[in-house]
């Protein structure tokens, strides 16, 4: 096949998306925007801000009898970053016609602090909305803590009955830990998220984000994918002679002929974070998608066309699209 009709496109700008929800796609786990290649781009690098506490929010016994207290925090709701104040005094209920009750403290999205009771019981169970079970958060709300309540007599809560364990009876903003696949605009976490919210369904999880707007990459030539090399090596002992192998990531790179290495755009964008597509036949879906710092390296020759040798250094092998 011809490379004779093939086109070299990089991220020329960036399309602007504001802090929106994304979906789970099922697993609890991983989480869509529907918009593939999140820029890296100076100034539009994504922002992810799954919904919890990130600072603060200690739980203490309050004075009087069936309260707490919550110590001021900062928190991520509903895409937006909260600075909440401490509050002296938050009611929870117990038991009226059994003895066990949990009540979970929770935060809405104007940062207003309420205690949310489960349904009584004659015992604990871990089983959200059971009889003794922590109660289903509201969507929109984030859980600061469990108050464990095992008798109907009105009293001062106790440390002992207080509980907030970070992923069990408090949710977090940093954990489980989120990492982000640009190419697909994804966000996974290092373990499923928990469906402690009303519907069975996990915290919110929302980012700010940015697309790529690609242009073309005119008179450039020799493009070559960032490819995964293998290697090996020999050690010899006294009875055999044993293989080791290992593996290296090539940076991507072409070249381009310039107007007159100063103005042209190409040169404009050395140093940046930057996509760059790569189709075979213009024509046809095929493509390389890569992503990495364009470096570039600039020659002047006496009576001859000013060429620059770009090098798109990746932190991970590209994407080969075949639709």
């Amino acid at each position: 096949m011809s490379t004779d009709n093939a086109l070299l496109e990089f991220e020329g700008g960036q399309n602007a998306f504001p802090m929106t929800a994304l979906s789970d796609s099922s697993d609890a786990q991983t989480f869509e925007s529907g918009e593939e290649l999140w820029s890296q781009a100076a100034g539009f690098a994504p922002v992810v801000r799954a919904d919890g506490v990130v600072t603060g929010g200690a739980c203490s016994p309050a004075s009087g009898s069936d309260a707490v207290a919550i110590a001021a925090f900062t928190a991520f709701v509903s895409g937006e970053e909260l600075a909440v104040a401490a509050k002296s005094s938050v009611s929870v209920t117990r038991a009226s016609t059994q003895t066990h009750m949990i009540n979970s403290i929770v935060c809405d999205s104007a940062g207003d602090v309420t205690a949310v009771p489960g349904t009584e019981g004659a015992s604990f169970t871990e089983v959200r909305g059971d009889a003794g079970g922590p109660p289903l958060i509201p969507v929109g709300s984030i859980e600061l803590a469990q108050v464990r309540l095992s008798s109907d007599t009105a009293a001062a809560v106790t440390e002992g009955e207080i509980f907030q364990l970070v992923n069990v009876h408090m949710e977090s903003a940093v954990f489980p830990i989120a990492t982000i696949d640009y190419v697909n605009g994804e966000v996974s976490f290092s373990s499923a998220l928990k469906k402690i919210h009303t519907g069975n369904v996990t915290k919110g999880v929302y980012a700010s984000f940015a697309t790529p707007e690609f242009i073309e990459a005119f008179d450039a030539y020799d493009f070559v994918p960032s490819e995964v090399g293998y290697s090996s090596s020999s050690k010899q002992t006294y009875t055999r002679v044993k293989n080791s192998r290992s593996q290296s990531l090539n940076n991507a790179s072409f070249s381009v002929d310039l107007t007159d290495g100063i103005s042209d755009t190409i040169a404009s964008v050395q140093g940046q974070n930057l996509y760059f597509r790569f189709y075979p036949d213009k024509n046809r879906p095929q493509h390389f998608i890569e992503q990495g710092v364009l470096s570039i390296a600039r020659t002047f020759p006496a009576g001859g066309d000013i060429v620059a040798s770009c090098t798109i250094n990746v932190d991970e092998k590209g994407k080969e699209v075949s639709l």
